[in-house]
């Protein structure tokens, strides 16, 4: 938004600056016509008439260089606000996966550390557990074993 009130106030400088400038060569123009012509022919009516009629066509081709200037100073700037509002979009384009990427892995690593997190709790209940007696621990080596002699059953 401040952009395009700066823009507006540069051209906006642009146009009276040249706008001046034209008026001040105009004044010389019309100085130096009237010198030559005083020089060459007394003043007529008829004259000044084309005087002014040349004077004032002069500045219609300034002005109209003017505008021709000014058109293209807003064809350029429309351009580059263009192209930058394109680079804005395909910057937003190319950060979206990459987010997107970053939250699929952020939730894979938690998936990730949960397991491990219960494995780690587990290990310490069954460090905790341990059995304090020879039973206990021959029950677990039963068990244990019993798996394996049901496996070569079934193999046979």
């Amino acid at each position: 938004m401040a952009d395009s009130r700066d823009a507006r106030k540069q051209i906006e400088q642009l146009i009276e600056r040249a706008q001046n400038e034209i008026v001040e060569a105009s004044r010389q123009l019309a100085n130096g016509i009237t010198k030559e012509t005083d020089r060459f022919a007394p003043p007529i009516t008829q004259d000044v008439e084309r005087l002014v009629d040349q004077v004032f066509d002069f500045a219609e081709r300034v002005i109209k260089g003017q505008r021709t200037m000014v058109s293209d100073v807003v064809k350029a700037v429309n351009e580059q606000a263009q192209r930058a509002a394109d680079a804005g979009r395909q910057a937003t384009a190319r950060s979206r996966p990459l987010a997107r990427r970053k939250k699929a892995a952020a939730k894979r690593a938690a998936a990730k550390r949960a397991p491990a997190a219960k494995k780690a709790a587990t290990k310490k209940a069954a460090v905790k557990r341990a059995p304090a007696t020879k039973k206990a621990a021959t029950k677990k080596a039963a068990v244990k074993r019993a798996p394996a002699t049901k496996k070569a059953a079934a193999r046979r």
